[in-house]
């Protein structure tokens, strides 16, 4: 597993994984960093960021092809984030998600009352200090 720069032409990719990702957000990533899973030359998982302060970052979006998941390749992809702090928000729902995250050493920020609709939810605002 190995993870690189996205490109232009990852956009196909990363569409068929969050259309088999029902809990990762489904909106078009084409103007945002991206960071591309790899395992035996195919793309399994994307990361999408955006640069918010200096060495400060946000994930917009993650997600594993779920025939690709539990191999590291989340890991991976949030190891890869070229900076040393990073937020997030996630739906307080989304369990898997944030087991995941907490594993990975992200802590709670805050909550984000009815962020997010349909349906309506509220986010966890989690961080990570590398």
């Amino acid at each position: 597993m190995h993870v690189r720069a996205g490109t232009e032409s990852d956009w196909s990719t990363v569409a068929e994984i969050q259309a088999t990702s029902f809990e990762a957000a489904q909106w078009d990533v084409s103007g945002y960093p991206l960071l591309i899973a790899v395992d035996e030359d195919r793309s399994v998982g994307f990361l999408a960021w955006l640069e918010t302060a200096p060495d400060e970052a946000e994930i917009l979006n993650l997600a594993v092809d779920p025939a690709f998941r539990r191999r590291g390749a989340a890991t991976a992809l949030v190891a890869a984030v070229p900076r040393s702090m990073i937020f997030l928000e996630v739906r307080e729902s989304n369990h898997a998600a944030l087991s995941f995250y907490r594993k990975a050493g992200f802590t709670t920020a805050g909550v984000r009352f009815g962020y997010y609709h349909s349906p309506p939810e509220s986010a966890i605002v989690m961080r990570l200090k590398k």
